[in-house]
């Protein structure tokens, strides 16, 4: 008898699962399409080390079906709604459409690691609260989301805008025990990028053109007599103390972060470079009190050029790797 019960099972099972599978897809089908389109006006407020920014942008809505209000039932998954306003709201032929301003709040983990010679990509995500992908779906207006060609940055420029839309699962029944634990649940989310760089090399320049210019001061120490203790360790000294005090400003404007970014670099190339001046200036120092005093002037010469070189390759190898 169970042999011709599991054999019973073996041939219905296939057409069993077809027929869940086939369930499912028309499910899908069953959803309706809402089309979504955004008209960004004005970002500000970028905080690279609050890791945030903020934003205005009309944000509508066009579907079929009039159980629907989709302009209510929105949100933003990755920020916060400050304030929404529906401003306009038609029927066009046989479809429902509505156009919010919206202002929002919106979180963004930056991509430090090459700073300040970085680039973003800043995202404006909607999701709909209420219904699953299942029950509606969102379709995204590629050809009419833009952003206002008045918009700017501080700081950077913006390359471009896309609209695209995807699917976001969630593996949680949220607490309601009548479904199983981990339970997925799929929600269509709507997303609209920016791409911004930054312009040129005038901003990096304004931020570490003093300390190129502190690192190659403390390299004059090298045509300076080692007797001459002042001026000949005072460069250094004060080369480095302008250094950290560079990579204290350029760390206070960026997120706590285990990363070791682009500035970080340079200003330790330039700190390491400014003790070998330092080293080397004592080193030169108990040679010429020992009496070897051509020795201390070829160990300086050979020091000036090898210094120089290396720090110049070496920056060029961080900013261009």
């Amino acid at each position: 008898m169970y042999h011709r019960l599991f054999g019973l099972f073996i041939f219905f099972a296939p057409l069993l699962f077809s027929s869940l599978s086939l369930s499912a897809e028309e499910r899908k089908d069953k959803a309706t399409e809402v089309h979504a389109g955004i008209y960004v006006s004005r970002i500000y407020g970028v905080n690279l080390k609050e890791n945030q920014f903020s934003a205005d942008f009309y944000l509508w809505f066009r579907w079929k079906k009039a159980d629907l209000k989709p302009y209510e039932t929105c949100e933003v998954v990755n920020g916060h709604i400050e304030s929404k306003e529906l401003i306009y709201e038609d029927h066009l032929d046989d479809s429902y459409y509505t156009v919010s301003r919206v202002s929002a709040t919106l979180t963004k983990f930056w991509d430090v690691s090459r700073f300040p010679l970085d680039n973003h990509v800043m995202t404006i995500e909607i999701e709909d609260s209420q219904d699953e992908d299942f029950k509606q779906v969102y379709l995204a207006d590629r050809d009419n989301s833009k952003y206002d060609p008045q918009v700017q940055v501080p700081g950077w420029e913006i390359k471009k805008g896309e609209a695209q839309v995807v699917s976001h699962s969630y593996t949680t029944n949220y607490g309601d025990i009548t479904l199983p634990t981990n339970n997925a649940s799929s929600y269509s989310r709507f997303i609209y990028s920016l791409l911004i760089e930054r312009p040129g090399y005038e901003y990096f320049l304004k931020m570490f053109l003093s300390v190129f210019v502190a690192t190659l001061i403390s390299f004059l120490s090298f045509l300076i007599r080692p007797t001459d203790l002042d001026p000949r360790f005072g460069l250094g000294i004060g080369a480095i103390f302008a250094a950290v005090a560079s990579q204290y400003v350029v760390s206070s404007s960026l997120p706590e972060t285990n990363v070791m970014t682009l500035a970080d670099k340079l200003h330790i190339l330039a700190i390491i470079h400014i003790f070998v001046s330092l080293f080397e200036s004592t080193m030169s120092l108990g040679m010429f009190y020992k009496g070897k005093e051509k020795l201390s002037q070829a160990m300086d010469r050979m020091s000036l050029i090898l210094c120089l070189i290396t720090y110049l390759a070496g920056n060029f190898f961080i900013i261009y790797d």
